[in-house]
């Protein structure tokens, strides 16, 4: 058995990085077609337009995964029943389900590599990505990169920035509103400054004017010169572009959601895709076991019907994926059942199927 499962994993993983090479060329050929006209927009050479869609891999990869695996299942499956291979290994006693397993096993291996992937991998890859789009294909290269203009900032207390700008150079910070809200979120206290700069003592400002809104009347205080405990933050870290949560770990888009909660600001979008993340890898296994059960169905292996098959499922449970993710984002679903409601849809509907298999 160890040289049939060692058969079996290594032809499901060679067809499956076949499978998934296939419609990563497919998808970017359609993509490129697409964009074209962004391309030509921006001149963006042959080099810059190769390198675009090197850096967007990963994001491309985790996307059609699913896909490749489904298109191994099919390839493998239809090749034993092809070349009547199938009949004689269940004729030696080996159970079906137990070479199901095999494939259930790498597609759990790869389930877990893809997590770890989207946990250390991806975020930063995607930072490298959208900071690429910018500068080298869009030709963004600013002179003034360490400047940083009207940057709006969620702080970790439920506070809100507002810096005109900020000069990263000198620590400089121009025109800068801290407003500090309550958990329905009204404004307690709004602090004004002219112009701030940061040192190891923290950030001191110049020309303050605090409004303090929690009592029974508005009180108002003026300073010439005044530190600002309200605010903690470096210059480098009020300076960072706003990421999305696909550049995110899943710690960190969990402490963004605490931060937004704590301003009041609705999370229902950051709390779809934090558990998305945990979700999402499920879907390889899931697609795995559903393309076993189908491929085993077909009569002599039919391998074009099987990769439309494998097609039509992959892109079925994607659909069901997005639309599942709209009702979460619009509220219509909880969070944790916007992103789970696909697999367990799926993994029921794979259930069915593996029991009309006949071993």
């Amino acid at each position: 058995m160890k040289r049939l499962d060692k058969f079996l994993a290594i032809e499901f993983i060679l067809f499956s990085l076949l499978g998934l090479a296939t419609v990563v060329v497919i998808y970017d050929l359609i993509n490129l077609i697409e964009r074209m006209g962004y391309f030509l927009r921006y001149k963006a050479t042959v080099i810059e337009m190769i390198m675009y869609y090197v850096y967007d891999l990963p994001a491309t990869v985790e996307l059609l995964l699913p896909v490749g695996f489904a298109l191994g299942v099919f390839l493998v499956i239809g090749r034993l029943i092809r070349s009547n291979e199938l009949i004689p290994i269940l004729a030696c006693g080996v159970d079906l389900y137990r070479i199901f397993a095999v494939f259930v096993v790498v597609s759990t291996v790869m389930a877990v590599l893809a997590f770890a992937a989207s946990e250390f991998i991806a975020p930063r890859l995607k930072t490298r990505f959208v900071e690429y789009k910018s500068e080298a294909v869009e030709n963004r290269k600013s002179k003034r990169k360490n400047v940083k203009n009207r940057i709006f900032y969620l702080a970790e207390g439920g506070n809100v920035y507002y810096i005109r700008q900020l000069r990263l150079q000198d620590s400089l910070a121009l025109d800068w509103v801290i407003w500090e809200l309550d958990q329905q979120r009204r404004i307690q206290r709004t602090v004004r400054i002219e112009s701030a700069r940061y040192s190891e003592e923290g950030w001191k400002g110049e020309k303050v004017e605090i409004h303090n809104f929690s009592g029974a009347e508005p009180v108002y205080n003026s300073y010439t010169s005044r530190m600002l405990p309200e605010a903690s933050e470096t210059p480098e870290e009020l300076g960072v572009r706003s990421k999305g949560t696909d550049e995110m770990t899943a710690g960190q888009i969990r402490n963004y959601i605490q931060r937004m909660r704590a301003a009041g600001s609705n999370v229902a979008v950051e709390l779809v895709e934090y558990h998305f993340r945990f979700s999402s890898p499920l879907i390889i296994i899931i697609v795995t076991v559903i393309s076993l059960s189908t491929a085993t169905l077909l009569q002599k292996g039919n391998l074009t019907l099987g990769i439309g098959l494998g097609l039509l499922l992959s892109f079925l449970y994607w659909g069901a994926i997005q639309a599942s993710r709209a009702f979460g984002y619009a509220g219509a679903f909880p969070p944790w059942l916007s992103a789970w409601l696909p697999d367990i849809l799926f993994s029921g509907f794979s259930v069915v199927l593996l029991l009309k298999v006949k071993r």
